[in-house]
């Protein structure tokens, strides 16, 4: 049998099919199986990805490609996930400050599932399983169908605002949508979905693995120090904690930049080294950018200083 590429206008039946899953199913099983329907949701959209890639008559391994890890790739793989990681945390942060309330409520869900089931449970629900089955979807199937588009950035960007759009809250749509950039561009560079599941899975770990460890705390501190945290975070997010985050994100373009230059190492343009003299303008142009994201950092600090000062000068 003859197989065809996927088209464009067949992404539309995949998002209907996902919607359907994410929207009306996953809420179902949730009732019906607990914890456990996460998993069975999560499994039914990566079963959808392949069904409907097979009704189409697609090449099931252009559409889902595999191959072996190379260590370089897997080191940029690591690194551009903290990059970005970083850069969305900031826009969280930033975020978080303005409505704290509705950014803590959004994630609620999750957190629930970490701290109702053991840290290795949690991993396998909340970390390797939407790395498996949401990067099939996605980045397989759902990208498949817009490989063909004159920009490979037009089908990336389309994916990552579907794929933050179905994490179903708008407080969570930038952030998440940021990450999914980086995943459609990691497909579309290597053209292999292991390293997209690789990054969604470490940026999935390790928020678990954080929640796994305050449990460990002791008992006056554990439960109660994160109850107390989530109390004062939905109360007000101090400008300190956004200022930090915001210098921190001050590395990211470089880390970025650098996990880049590992996925292509030894390829057409990555052959010169890390920063050869023809790259010199990028260079300058990350020196710009870190720049001003580190200067808008210390003007928070600086500001929220003030604001601390002010607050404890006496009447």
């Amino acid at each position: 049998m003859e197989r065809k590429n996927l088209k464009p206008w067949m992404a539309v039946v995949f998002v209907l099919a996902f919607a359907l899953d994410i929207f009306v199913l996953s809420g179902f099983l949730g009732m019906w199986f607990g914890v456990w329907g996460t998993l069975l949701h999560e499994i039914i959209l990566a079963v959808l990805a392949v069904l409907l890639a097979a009704l189409f008559r697609a090449d099931l391994k252009r559409v889902f490609p595999f191959k072996w890890p190379r260590a370089s790739k897997v080191a940029g793989t690591l690194i551009l996930w903290l990059g970005t990681f970083l850069a969305a945390m900031a826009v969280t942060m930033l975020v978080s400050y303005f409505f704290p309330e509705e950014v803590l409520g959004a994630s609620q869900g999750v957190q629930d599932i970490v701290v109702s089931v053991p840290v290795l449970l949690s991993l396998f629900l909340v970390a390797l399983t939407p790395a498996i089955c949401e990067e099939m979807a996605f980045r397989g199937g759902f990208l498949a169908c817009l490989r063909g588009m004159k920009s490979k950035w037009a089908g990336i960007l389309i994916v990552a605002a579907v794929f933050g759009a179905f994490h179903g809250s708008i407080w969570r749509f930038i952030p998440t949508a940021i990450l999914g950039v980086a995943l459609g561009y990691l497909l579309v560079e290597t053209d292999n979905l292991f390293y997209s599941m690789l990054f969604h899975f470490v940026n999935n770990a390790v928020p678990v693995l954080l929640l796994g460890l305050l449990s460990f705390l002791p008992e006056q501190g554990g439960a109660g120090e994160m109850e107390a945290v989530q109390t004062a975070m939905s109360s007000h997010l101090p400008l300190f904690s956004v200022a930090v985050y915001m210098i921190y994100a001050c590395g990211a373009p470089f880390l970025i930049y650098v996990g880049n230059y590992l996925i292509h190492r030894g390829q057409p343009g990555y052959e010169k080294g890390l920063f050869p003299r023809e790259k010199k303008k990028t260079l300058l142009a990350l020196l710009g950018v870190s720049a001003y994201i580190l200067v808008i950092g210390v003007i928070m600090c600086i500001a929220s200083f003030g604001a601390m000062m002010r607050y404890m000068m006496p009447y």
